[in-house]
């Protein structure tokens, strides 16, 4: 609890950067989401060298893809991130891009809740060993309903089974890019990818989720 409040600012400052950036203009999207991929790619970048540094051999580090192109996957993956809004007739559409996000904040933030209070089921994920079945079905259900509530009730951004699919698949797709950075983090042996951020460790680290949606979510919009 002594990083609660550093956290909590540092995590209402970065929402509020993301959420008006994407709606003030599309200059300013690009801006700060090209500054978020540099850094997040610097930021990995950083852990390959550990990796490198850290494995007993060359065998040893060239055994999998999985560390040895992380800086590419974080790159290309923001990349993926920043099309995704230009993809609605090559006009700007901030609530496209601007719902992924919410829907990926919910997720997280439901599943760390149900999972703290409610979790006892271990899923066994090896780089991520606190992870719990209450968390991420938690937190899937709250993705869920709140696809239904913002169709029905704030704005119709996707036709309605578009966004179902996106309030179900991105938890899922979300936890995959949780245990790939936590995978890579575990390989560099450090807790954070970085410290730019008090409370969360590095831009890395907060965008992991986002990261392994991003693929996800382009080929649903584009569908």
């Amino acid at each position: 609890m002594i990083n609660f409040l550093p956290r909590l600012i540092t995590g209402i400052f970065y929402i509020l950067l993301v959420s008006l950036s994407i709606i003030y203009s599309k200059e300013s999207f690009i801006l700060v989401f090209t500054v978020l991929a540099f850094i997040a790619t610097y930021e990995s970048h950083q852990l390959w060298k550990k990796i490198k540094l850290n494995s007993s051999n060359y065998d040893d580090l060239n055994q999998s893809l999985v560390y040895r192109i992380p800086q590419y996957y974080v790159f290309q993956s923001m990349t993926v991130l920043v099309l995704i809004p230009f993809c609605f007739d090559e006009i700007y559409n901030p609530y496209s891009i601007l719902l992924i996000f919410i829907l990926i904040w919910i997720s997280d933030t439901m599943s760390y809740f149900f999972g703290s209070y409610f979790g006892k089921s271990k899923m066994k994920i090896k780089a991520s060993p606190n992870k719990t079945w209450e968390g991420f079905i938690g937190g899937l259900f709250c993705s869920i309903i709140f696809s239904v509530i913002s169709f029905n009730y704030i704005q119709e951004i996707y036709p309605f089974w578009k966004t179902i699919t996106l309030g179900f698949l991105i938890p899922i797709f979300g936890l995959f890019g949780d245990i790939y950075q936590s995978r890579i983090k575990r390989k560099a042996g450090v807790k954070d990818s970085g410290n730019i951020l008090p409370g969360h460790g590095g831009v890395f680290d907060r965008l992991d989720s986002a990261m392994g949606v991003s693929y996800i979510a382009m080929i649903i919009t584009l569908i």
